[in-house]
C-alpha cells in the first residue's frame, strides 16, 4: 500500500515538475512589445527612380558632400548608439548588415567602388595593437610589457560623406538628385597633443545596392511614431538631413579645403550651393 501511494505522489511531483518545465519553454519567446505586430516594414521594398535617358540630361554636376551627426537635425542618424526595441542606428544598421553580408563594402582609398573590402578585413585594419610598458609597483625602477588592443566603435563614427549626382532632365523639366556612395567618417587625434590630424574614410558603400536594406528599416519620428520614414527616404527621396558641399567637379579634382581655409572654406560650400540653386532657378521662366 505504502509503495502505492509512493508511486502516486513521485507522479505527482514530477508532473507538476514537468509542467513548469514546459511553461518555463513558453515564456522564453518574448511577448510583443506593442498593441499591434508591424509587418509592412519588413516587406518594404525601395520606391523606383524614374527612368532617365542619357539624351535628357542637359546638365549634371557630380557633388560630394558631409552629413555631420553632431546637427541637431541629423541626430536622429547617430542614436541610439545601441539597438533598442525597433530602433537602430544608421551606423549600426549598416555594421551589421556587413557582417551578415547583406551589403558590400568597397576600399576606402577611392570613391569608384573597384575593390570590395570584407567585414573581416575591415575589423583588422580598424584594431590596433600597442606595447605599453608600465612600471612595476612591486619593483621600482623595473618596467612591465603589456600589450593594449583598441578595437573599432560604432559611436566613434559622427559624419558620413554622401557622393551624389546632380542633374536636370529636360524631358521632365526638373532637377533631380541620385546618391551613388556613401562612406562613413572618423576623425583622427594625435595620441600625445590631442588635436585633430584629420578625417579618415572607412569605407564605401555602393548606395543603389544598399537599398533594398535601408528600406525596411525606420528611421525615429519625433513627431509620430506611427508615421516613420526609412533610411532610403532619407537619403533617396526626402534628402531630410543637413550637409555641407565638401567638393565638386572640377579640372584640378580639388577639395574645397584644397583651395580654402578656415571660415572660407564654409563660404565656398554655400556659394556653390547657391549656385547649383540659381542655374536651376535660371533655366525656367516664371
Amino acid at each position: 500500500m505504502k509503495r502505492i501511494i509512493l508511486s502516486i505522489l513521485a507522479a505527482a511531483f514530477f508532473g507538476m515538475f514537468a509542467g513548469s518545465l514546459k511553461a518555463q519553454v513558453l515564456e522564453d519567446t518574448p511577448p510583443l512589445d506593442n498593441f499591434y505586430k508591424k509587418e509592412n516594414t519588413a516587406d518594404r521594398l525601395p520606391r523606383e527612380y524614374v527612368h532617365v535617358r542619357e539624351a535628357d540630361v542637359f546638365i549634371k554636376w557630380r557633388v560630394w558632400r558631409m552629413v555631420d551627426f553632431r546637427m541637431k537635425m541629423n541626430q536622429y542618424l547617430y542614436y541610439p548608439i545601441e539597438p533598442v526595441q525597433d530602433r537602430i542606428s544608421l551606423m549600426s544598421l549598416i555594421i551589421k548588415s556587413m557582417e551578415s553580408g547583406s551589403i558590400v563594402a568597397y576600399d576606402p582609398f577611392t570613391d569608384d567602388f573597384r575593390k570590395q573590402l570584407t567585414y573581416e578585413e575591415f575589423i583588422r585594419q580598424n584594431t590596433q595593437i600597442k606595447e605599453l610598458q608600465k612600471e612595476d609597483l612591486d619593483n621600482p625602477g623595473q618596467f612591465i610589457t603589456s600589450m593594449d588592443t583598441s578595437s573599432f566603435q560604432i559611436h566613434n563614427v559622427k559624419m558620413i560623406r554622401l557622393k551624389e549626382d546632380w542633374f536636370i532632365d529636360k524631358q521632365r523639366s526638373i532637377r533631380d538628385i541620385r546618391v551613388l556612395g556613401m562612406a562613413p567618417v572618423i576623425q583622427v587625434f594625435d595620441e600625445e597633443s590631442g588635436q585633430l590630424k584629420g578625417n579618415q574614410t572607412l569605407f564605401w558603400l555602393y548606395y543603389p545596392s544598399v537599398r533594398n536594406t535601408f528600406a525596411k528599416t525606420e528611421t525615429f519620428n519625433r513627431h509620430n511614431s506611427a508615421m516613420r520614414q526609412s533610411y532610403d527616404d532619407v537619403f533617396a527621396w526626402n534628402r531630410w538631413f543637413q550637409s555641407y558641399i565638401t567638393k565638386i567637379d572640377n579640372q584640378q579634382d580639388r577639395q574645397i579645403s584644397a583651395y580654402a581655409q578656415g571660415a572660407n572654406i564654409m563660404r565656398e560650400a554655400e556659394r556653390i550651393e547657391e549656385m547649383l540653386f540659381e542655374i536651376e532657378h535660371d533655366l525656367w521662366e516664371y
